[in-house]
């Protein structure tokens, strides 16, 4: 009995399968799967196993975390939100996403240098070989359905087209881009020669479906391996200063354009970003919380519409999360992200050959991502499939970077 108790045990406190479900999970949110009669029971074992974990982490699994300089932002934004949550927005709701950003940030983000560099690599292979081989499916589903001019109609949802599987070519696209990137480091992986040319063809296949599902924002992922292939083998302190720059240069020049060209560059995002600075400024300090903030960008709405509002958030997670939960939390948040990539780039540069372009690759799936979110609001607040790569990839990059475990 003690056996099967302990076993059970081991299975529940074993994040990857928890991970592993989550992120199929998060994809059946924004594709047809999500209309397969009880797949909804998924979502709620799923929530139910991350509760489950924080418990768990609560009463035994911390003692094996290592404590980091960028733990300590990230810990505050808890804290902090929490404490608005209970005293200024005082929703369940909001409790609700607070508890999803937990379980983003302690269990899916999982830090443990103390795990067999090994097997941690191994976990994380098996969800890139999971993820890029469901989006081959989804691809060739999708193009087959486009070019044979097919649709599925589920609950309202028209299927097909430039979109798909998918609900909308947003996610199509980015979804695309993510995998783009997974089947380059499947590629630096693999040892067999037919492996790397299914890997390489798949790179084909989901750059066709990137480009034909209009999803400009997914561009950004691409680009951000070009980027930070470059920042990595620069080592110049000088020249990565310039490229540092650059995107800040280009933000700053984009928002100088004449208002209605940025409107209808960004499909419309820009007036609810400009309807949700005032939000910001009418509540600089707490925000307006996740309950309320469609209401109150709504009622400050500087346009008559306010494009995927309701169903995709303000389409910028930085002026989401200041929107959110105002302006310390987003700076919170941004020194999380600053201090990490430092920490990533450090470890990066310490490393030779094979595993140096191997782990440049998947940390230029974090910027990426980062920088989708400057048009989605996909990091935080949310379960979703970039999400869950986001945090997943994050806590097995710096597990191995910085891996302590002597085999």
């Amino acid at each position: 009995m003690k056996e099967i108790i302990k076993n059970i045990y081991d299975f529940v406190d074993n994040k990857f399968y928890f991970k592993l479900l989550y992120l199929f999970v998060s994809l059946t949110f924004v594709t047809m799967l999500k209309d397969v009669p009880g797949i909804k029971i998924l979502n709620y074992l799923a929530f139910g196993w991350g509760t489950i974990l924080i418990l768990l982490m609560i009463i035994e699994d911390y003692k094996r975390r290592k404590i980091y300089r960028f733990d300590i932002p990230l810990g505050l934004f808890m804290i902090i939100t929490l404490a608005f949550n209970v005293i200024a927005y005082r929703s369940i709701h909001n409790i609700e996403i607070w508890v999803v950003n937990l379980i983003l940030f302690v269990i899916i983000f999982t830090v443990d240098v103390f795990r067999s560099k090994k097997i941690m690599i191994e976990e994380m292979n098996i969800i890139t070989n999971f993820y890029a081989i469901l989006m081959c499916i989804a691809s060739i589903i999708s193009l087959i359905m486009r070019f044979s001019g097919k649709t599925i109609e589920l609950n309202g949802i028209v299927f097909g087209g430039t979109k798909g599987v998918f609900e909308n070519e947003n996610a199509l696209s980015i979804a695309a881009a993510l995998a783009i990137v997974m089947c380059i480091y499947l590629n630096y992986m693999a040892k067999s020669h037919r492996l790397k040319i299914f890997w390489i063809a798949n790179v084909i296949l989901q750059t066709i479906t990137m480009i034909g599902s209009h999803g400009r924002s997914a561009y950004l992922i691409v680009i951000a391996v070009v980027y930070i292939f470059i920042f990595v083998y620069n080592t110049n302190k000088y020249f990565r200063i310039i490229l540092l720059l650059i995107p800040i240069l280009t933000c700053g020049i984009f928002f100088q354009l004449d208002k209605n060209n940025i409107r209808n560059f960004t499909s419309g995002r820009s007036s609810l970003w400009e309807s949700a600075s005032i939000v910001i400024k009418d509540h600089p300090l707490t925000g307006v919380g996740n309950n309320d903030l469609v209401e109150a960008v709504r009622g400050a709405r500087v346009t008559d519409d306010l494009p995927g509002l309701e169903f995709g958030g303000l389409h910028n997670i930085y002026v989401q999360t200041a929107s959110v939960n105002g302006i310390i939390s987003l700076l919170l948040f941004l020194a999380f992200a600053g201090m990490i990539l430092m920490f990533l780039i450090q470890h990066l540069d310490k490393l030779k050959r094979k595993e140096k372009l191997q782990m440049t690759t998947l940390t230029s799936l974090i910027v990426g991502i980062l920088a989708v979110n400057l048009f989605e609001s996909s990091i935080i607040y949310i379960v979703s499939f970039i999400s869950m790569i986001f945090w997943i990839y994050l806590g097995y990059l710096v597990s191995i970077l910085d891996n302590k475990n002597i085999e």
